[in-house]
């Protein structure tokens, strides 16, 4: 696999991480919100590096998706 598909898969991941932590966040005395940012400033970076020819834009965005676990 390569790393356009690779940070392809991590968009859909962390898409949907995100969509579990607004459910989440929904609840009284949960904070999410500070994460939730993180993680849309991530994937901004990452939508626009899948659109450039350029590896390592790529790999640098695929690592800023990577960082985020459930």
């Amino acid at each position: 696999m390569n790393v356009a598909e690779k940070l392809a898969r991590e968009i859909m991941r962390v898409t949907e991480l995100r969509c579990q932590y607004e459910e989440v966040g929904r609840m009284p005395n949960v904070i999410v919100q500070p994460a939730m940012m993180l993680m849309d400033a991530a994937l901004e970076q990452a939508c626009k590096a899948s659109g450039v020819d350029d590896a390592l834009i790529q790999m640098a965005a695929l690592q800023d998706l990577e960082r985020f676990e459930k």
